[in-house]
């Protein structure tokens, strides 16, 4: 018995060698035909080097041991493994001469019930000056994206599993996007009614915003919420053109109740103790009227600045850490305040974004 099982564990393994060994080659002729699209000079040697890359790209995930092969060589294209390694994305950008883009992409599953692979290629079919869609779409009329996060969420006693994307957009235009990837069989979609603004329900989140500037949208596991910039135009008069919108310094946020993604305006971002270097933002100079550089830390910084008085101020907000804490101190007696200028924005309550008021003692003749 025991020398049948070194003869199967044996065979196994050189078959595993062998597989592993195709595989790595196989990325090699991958990352080559990859190398050939990124060098391309022009419009249509971009398509015709893309659709050759992409059918290598499918044939090589078709390979066994390819769900779990770990890419390394193929630098300029976006890989991503859902936590619960079920899910894999892999997908890839076109910059044309016009500099607007086009998405290519694969979504592989792990089928547990058959035991198998299922490999979905995603169509990108919109213009990229066309408005992205608001309802469920399928992997034949695909929006368009890089993925670059994945978070596995419990709705409807299944496992679906939201995505965070970039999209180029255009010259004067960028794109941050908030999906949900499902399964129904065979079939992939994208969008479902799982996120709430306010009194709306969406089925997926996206934000455009200029081409000048730049937005963060990231996953804080610790508070189990997506936080992001919040947009505004750079003057009143723009309000609509989104080109024209750049982070105003408050931030917003998704976060999660078990059953949907609630927006919560105005939070704290609180960054890592490594994360403290400079980023760039990009701010309207109010003496040219011409856009400008402006140097900031990663840090968090009150969006209330007292400078700007004719401002609509945003109120940062602290995440609800310790509700008991909370509780404990509003019974204890509450000590006297003294009035506040209601000009100076640094003096509104974190927590409710109001001023407290109080009647003022008239002198006496």
């Amino acid at each position: 018995m025991k020398k049948y099982l070194y003869i199967f564990f044996l065979l196994f393994s050189i078959q595993f060698g062998y597989s592993q060994v195709d595989l790595a080659q196989r990325e090699l002729q991958l990352n080559s035909k990859l190398e050939a699209l990124r060098a391309a000079t022009n419009d249509d040697e971009i398509e015709s080097l893309n659709i050759d890359f992409k059918n290598e790209m499918l044939s090589f995930l078709k390979l066994d041991g390819a769900f779990t092969y770990p890419i390394t060589k193929l630098k300029t294209i976006a890989l991503l493994d859902s936590p619960d390694k079920l899910v894999r994305i892999i997908n890839w950008n076109l910059e044309y001469s016009d500099m607007s883009y086009s998405y290519c992409g694969f979504v592989m599953r792990w089928d547990e019930s058959n035991e198998e692979v299922k490999i979905t290629e995603l169509i990108d079919k919109l213009d990229p000056y066309t408005v992205k869609p608001t309802g469920t779409i399928d992997a034949k009329n695909w929006y368009g994206a890089l993925y670059y996060k994945i978070l596995p969420i419990e709705y409807n006693g299944k496992t679906d599993y939201t995505l965070l994307g970039w999209d180029g957009g255009t010259s004067e235009s960028n794109f941050k996007i908030i999906d949900v990837l499902t399964f129904s069989g065979n079939n992939v979609k994208f969008g479902s009614p799982v996120f709430i603004k306010k009194k709306e329900v969406l089925k997926r989140v996206v934000f455009e915003y200029s081409d000048k500037s730049s937005m963060s949208l990231k996953y804080e596991d610790k508070y189990d919420r997506i936080v992001f910039d919040h947009l505004s135009p750079e003057s009143p008069s723009l309000a609509g053109v989104y080109s024209f919108y750049v982070p105003d310094f408050s931030y917003d946020a998704y976060i999660w109740d078990n059953e949907s993604w609630v927006l919560n305006e105005d939070v704290i971002t609180i960054n890592n103790e490594e994360e403290n270097k400079n980023q760039t933002n990009y701010v309207l100079d109010e003496k040219t009227g011409k856009i400008k550089e402006k140097k900031v830390k990663n840090g968090w910084l009150n969006p209330a600045d007292p400078n700007k008085k004719s401002d609509i101020g945003h109120v940062a907000r602290v995440p609800e850490i310790n509700t008991t804490n909370e509780e404990e101190n509003s019974a204890k007696p509450k000590k006297k305040r003294f009035w506040r200028d209601r000009r100076d924005p640094n003096n509104l309550s974190l927590t409710t974004g109001k001023y407290k008021k109080k009647k003022r003692r008239k002198n006496k003749p």
